[in-house]
């Protein structure tokens, strides 16, 4: 009964009266419609590299799939639902690197209609925004964020290789950030920035039992960061914050202020090391004044070679950051390790889309640039940017989360491999809420997660690309919750029928293995086309 109360609930539409995502999409489209009016706008043809084109590039593009699946509801393989999905999708691309206006807007609305079964037609939102816009010239920014996209509720409940199918455990989560800061001198003293921040986070649904919970959440902070003049070999910094974060479900607040000192020694170009001190006020274990410390390093050889270390000393645990990336003329890797306290702003999980983008962050800033190189080479090998590369889940409180990652990418003349890999560690707070609406959290200690995809992507001819990729995930907690496994096989073709038409057709396979207290274990089997036509 639980189940089929679950099934009947649908992500709202982007637009939907009186839902918090409303606010989000009227920001991010007023900016676009900001972008559109700009004189520069213009098109090119679309045999150009999105990266090299000057001004405002509109791409209006609508894409038709067709899917197959032996197993709609997920269910055990006595129960199996075979079904068609046919799913139209309308979108927008809109990018910018020039003007006061600079950034990427990409939008999608998926129409989601089921043949050969009782589920209801349905809509789902997919949004990737980044967005700065230049109010007063070197001086007033705001900067905005936004996502919509699929996210599992729970670590533990049951995973799904694709958001189309019919899993319970599914909710559409969106989240906006808004950020206006102002930038300026003291003189020959010192530069400050002054910077604002407000975000929400909004889901669908709740899921059920102990793990049920909104997802909502509301963040605010403001910090005032001073500096001394760039370009010293001794240098300074004091940085001075507040921020609260409010969960919907549980009501609970967390406040954290903070004052914290730099001293910054650059003795090399190549070289950068830091100390840092203050103090900082938290309730994580209730309000609290303690002393914060740490260290940092920062070391880059060459343009292609980047290294950095961060520590620092906190009463409810040690925090640290360190990370690697290294780039070749046909190989680049990025690995990252991690800890802080995360209060669930953002999903746990990232998609394809982020995962490629974080690596390639540093390697092409001009985010216009990597947002077309990045979707690029997701169509070569054949991956749904929006698709998550990781499980994760929605947290309604706060944790200490420790993440390792590492991603490499292979490309040659004619092979791409690309190899990715995480380990995500989630330990519940000794203050935070331990009942239902509380998230996995109350249901154990520490959430593990890890995962890794591989994929090879050869290229047949100048139009036409093949890829085969693989992917597992796995979830574990502690108390004897159990937990999970999924295993995914993809192969898939695309071709270029013209300079603004695609076709892919592709098979995927997936068992799902549930020892958790759910107990959802399926094996699912699909054949997808899709065909996709850009103006």
């Amino acid at each position: 009964m639980m189940r089929a109360n679950v099934l009947r609930r649908r992500p709202l539409p982007c637009g939907a009266p009186g839902s918090p995502v409303r606010a989000a999409c009227l920001v991010a489209l007023g900016l676009a419609a900001a972008l559109a009016q700009t004189p520069a706008a213009a098109q090119d043809d679309g045999t150009a590299a999105a990266g090299s084109r000057k001004g405002i590039v509109f791409t209006p593009r609508v894409s038709v799939s067709e899917t197959w699946t032996d197993n709609l509801a997920l269910s055990p393989d006595n129960s199996r639902d075979r079904a068609f999905i046919t799913t139209v999708s309308p979108g927008l691309t809109i990018s910018s690197n020039t003007g006061a206006i600079r950034g990427s807007f990409d939008y999608t609305l998926d129409g989601i209609v089921y043949t050969k079964s009782d589920r209801d037609a349905r809509l789902q939102n997919q949004l990737s925004t980044r967005l700065t816009a230049e109010l007063v010239q070197s001086a007033l920014f705001i900067d905005v964020t936004g996502n919509i996209s699929q996210q599992s509720i729970s670590a533990f409940g049951q995973q799904s290789p694709d958001g189309k199918l019919d899993s319970p455990n599914r909710t559409e989560t969106r989240t906006l950030q808004v950020s206006p800061y102002w930038r300026g001198r003291l003189g020959s003293f010192a530069g400050f920035e002054l910077r604002a921040m407000g975000q929400m986070r909004n889901s669908s649904e709740g899921g059920a039992g102990a793990t049920s919970g909104s997802g909502n959440t509301k963040e605010g902070s403001l910090s005032l960061n001073l500096f001394g003049p760039a370009g010293r070999e001794l240098n300074w910094g004091l940085n001075t914050s507040t921020s609260r974060m409010h969960f919907e479900q549980t009501g609970i607040d967390y406040r954290t202020t903070s004052v914290i000192g730099s001293l910054n020694w650059v003795p090399d170009v190549d070289w950068g090391l830091g100390l840092t001190g203050g103090r900082e006020r938290s309730d994580y274990f209730g309000p609290e004044a303690t002393s914060v410390y740490g260290a940092n390093l920062r070391w880059s050889p060459g343009p292609r070679t980047k290294f950095s270390a961060e520590w620092q000393h906190h009463s409810y645990g040690n925090s640290h950051n360190l990370s690697f990336e290294h780039r070749m003329a046909q190989f680049s890797m990025r690995a990252n390790s991690s800890q802080s306290v995360s209060t669930g702003e953002t999903p746990t999980a990232a998609t394809n889309y982020q995962l490629l983008d974080l690596q390639f962050g540093s390697l092409e800033p001009d985010p216009v640039k990597r947002d077309a190189f990045v979707r690029g080479l997701l169509a070569a090998l054949g991956l749904d940017p929006n698709s998550f590369s990781g499980t994760g889940f929605l947290s309604n409180t706060a944790s200490l989360q420790r993440r390792s990652d590492l991603s490499l990418i292979w490309t040659g003349p004619r092979v791409t491999v690309t190899l990715s890999g995480n380990d995500n560690n989630s330990r519940r707070l000794i203050n935070s809420p331990t009942g239902v609406g509380s998230g996995d959290l109350a249901l154990t200690d520490r959430v593990r997660q890890r995962g890794a995809t591989v994929s090879v992507g050869y290229r047949l001819t100048p139009l036409a690309n093949a890829n085969v990729s693989y992917s597992r995930q796995n979830s574990r907690g502690d108390g004897g919750v159990g937990g999970n496994d999924m295993r995914t096989l993809t192969a898939n073709a695309t071709y270029r029928l013209g300079p603004r038409t695609d076709a892919a057709f592709g098979l995927r396979q997936t068992k799902f293995d549930d020892t958790s207290l759910f107990a959802t274990s399926y094996q699912e089997n699909a054949i997808y086309a899709s065909l996709t036509q850009r103006f």
